[in-house]
């Protein structure tokens, strides 16, 4: 299943916005946030921590922030952009003319 990446800005689920991200990768132009970059949280009234991300892309030895990560006040990340994802899951494909030459 195909997944967004999170980036500065994207919004929370208590309300807030991502707040840091790793400027050495971006999309669109926008740095994408790791586990361990920061989220406002106005519903808790705190600076959250990223604390969940994608075991499968690493970024600097961090895993990248998807939608429906965790920050550490227990609310979600939520998607302000799709363009960017990893697909996961498997699957198989046979090219056309190896299809023909059965």
């Amino acid at each position: 299943m195909a997944t967004p990446y999170i980036t500065i800005g994207c919004p929370t689920s208590g309300g807030g916005k991502v707040i840091s991200g790793n400027s050495m990768f971006l999309i669109d132009g926008i740095p994408v946030a790791c586990v361990g970059d920061k989220a406002t949280c106005p519903t808790h009234k705190v600076v959250a921590t990223i604390v969940s991300g994608d075991p499968y892309m690493q970024i600097f030895g961090k895993a990248a922030a998807r939608v429906n990560d965790s920050l550490s006040c227990g609310c979600k990340l939520l998607p302000q952009q799709n363009l960017v994802v990893q697909d996961n899951g498997g699957g198989s494909a046979q090219s056309s003319s190896a299809s023909k030459a059965r």
